[in-house]
């Protein structure tokens, strides 16, 4: 049965005399190392299924380029940015394996996402040097205002006679995202200003599609972003932002763009998004290799424009659940290599754990004993980690550093701030805004009063069992997450991070070494009151 939007496109071929051409886009975003496949935990924790990695990426990616070859329509394999930066394997020599895989799938192009900076752009430049592929960015550039060779601000190919340009961009959010002494040298110019820039010199150039490969991401709520864009148009306002646009927002304020091809906030859509008034499309998939998107454009080359879409597996993202596909081989040995030199040593035994060291809703026994462990490696008076940041308890038994990395997969730079004891009543009240629970902390005790506004919440706190003096300073140590103002702690932002040059793997896995054996810590450090937990 044709869907309605086959039917419009039979239609239209029918009452033109152009061809209808067709364009696959096949797409990923924040792989984040993702390329060996991993359990779906987070939909079933107790018989998690297989899902994702490079080898099942490309058993799809490989059969719908047959299937092109043998239609006669194009295909192209692009990715959005952040391939590194999560895994062992992702993160052997900054990324060094990720382009070599990338290479081995032929991708067609790349943009630069802000963790493929998180070793510096001198790093990003050598990776992309090492690309058999364009990597398009076009805010990128030298303090001299020049893209670094080999990155390109665009590309243009031919689609049957129809010139289609693809512009990548990436996040000027970055510099809160990096060290900026790792980008000394370099800027990452306005997205808004760059890609409007862009879009005027492909247009002069003849480009008849334009689209924008972004690591800017689009957000689950689009409408609530293009709501604020009108509104203040509507009052007479310009719209603007003291951090970075996303691609809601980029699809009002910048015409021309036909589709973007998204990643950075890991959200997928099953359905592409597309502006109502400007009629852009959005594409984005989720992260860590779990999938793949899959768009097929409808071109006329009549007019050079896109007169529609349809997504071939029925959702435009693909879940690569293994009961559903099974990997290539000659993929599955190639990471499989990968992975013997990467994680060298991951199943050596570095302590034993009594019973399992159990994680949860709330504040827990893992969460004391990683923020214990950032405390120890960095000797700061507070330690502070994200909830989110921990994906699995501890069993009970051996532990090795790959169990520890199961846990905090993520691979995390730790940073300090000095900041006054007010200061820091600041930081710890964003944690308990509303009903947030997203707070594991060592070295501070406190009364949560569940009762005061938001601002005001902490009772009694303590520093190391001393009351918190307003006026001292302390030394919060805490993940570069964090210090990067995610999940809310946007007021760190406001204070320098200092980089320690220790990760949270090293300081967990130290300091498990240095307690051993194990036992679960259940003395909670931050007590509810006037309200039941």
């Amino acid at each position: 049965m044709l869907t309605r939007i086959a039917l419009v496109l039979l239609l239209l071929a029918a009452f033109s005399q152009a061809e209808v051409v067709y364009l696959n886009i096949l797409h990923t975003n924040d792989i984040h190392g993702g390329i060996a496949s991993r359990e779906a935990s987070f939909m079933n924790p107790d018989f998690p299924p297989g899902i994702g990695g490079g080898a099942w990426i490309a058993t799809y990616v490989n059969q719908v380029r047959e299937d092109c070859l043998e239609s006669g329509e194009y295909c192209l394999l692009i990715d959005a940015g952040d391939i590194w930066q999560g895994t062992p394997v992702g993160n052997y020599n900054s990324g060094e394996f990720m382009m070599e895989w990338m290479n081995s799938m032929d991708y067609d192009m790349m943009t630069l996402g802000n963790h493929d900076f998180d070793h510096g752009a001198e790093n990003a430049i050598l990776k992309s040097e090492m690309a058999d592929f364009p990597v398009i960015c076009t805010n990128f550039t030298t303090v001299e205002g020049e893209i670094p060779a080999p990155i390109l601000p665009y590309i243009f190919m031919d689609i049957d006679g129809i010139s289609a340009a693809f512009v990548g961009v990436t996040t000027s959010d970055t510099y809160g995202l990096v060290d900026p002494e790792l980008l000394e040298g370099y800027l990452i110019t306005p997205e808004l200003e760059a890609v409007e820039a862009a879009l005027l010199e492909v247009y002069a150039q003849g480009a008849d599609v334009v689209v924008l490969v972004s690591h800017l991401g689009h957000p689950p709520d689009s409408e609530r972003y293009t709501a604020r864009v009108y509104e203040a148009w509507e009052s007479g306002e310009e719209y603007t932002k003291d951090f970075a646009y996303n691609s809601a927002e980029l699809t009002c304020m910048v015409e021309g763009i036909d589709l973007i091809v998204s990643g950075h906030t890991h959200v997928a859509l099953r359905i592409p998004w597309v502006n109502p008034l400007t009629h852009t499309i959005v594409v984005q998939g989720y992260a860590n290799g779990t999938g793949i998107g899959h768009i097929r454009l409808a071109l006329d080359t009549e007019t050079g424009s896109i007169i529609g879409y349809d997504l071939p597996d029925g959702e435009e993202y693909i879940s690569l659940l293994h009961d559903r596909f099974w990997p290539d081989m000659e993929q599955y040995e190639l990471i499989s290599g990968f992975r013997e030199i990467a994680e060298a040593g991951m199943d050596e035994v570095v302590g034993e754990a009594v019973t399992e060291i159990p994680r949860g809703g709330a504040e827990h026994p893992l969460g004391r004993l990683m923020s214990d462990a950032i405390r120890a490696a960095t000797e700061a008076d507070v330690g502070l980690l994200n909830r989110g940041g921990i994906r699995a308890a501890i069993p009970r038994g051996p532990i090795t550093p790959r169990i520890i990395y199961t846990a905090i997969p993520f691979e995390e730079d730790l940073y300090t701030l000095q900041v006054t004891g007010a200061e820091l009543l600041e930081i710890l009240e964003t944690g308990m805004q509303g009903r947030r629970r997203d707070m594991e902390i060592s070295g501070f005790t406190c009364n949560r009063n569940q009762a005061v506004e938001d601002g005001g919440k902490i009772e009694e706190p303590m520093i190391n069992e001393e009351p918190l003096d307003p006026d001292a300073v302390y030394i919060l140590a805490t993940t570069g997450y964090l210090a990067q103002g995610n999940v809310g702690y946007d007021i760190m932002l406001e204070h320098d991070a200092a980089f320690t040059g220790v990760t949270l793997l090293q300081a967990v896995t130290s300091h498990i070494a240095a307690i051993s054996p194990l036992e679960p810590n259940n003395i909670t450090r931050i007590i509810w009151i006037e309200e039941e937990r």
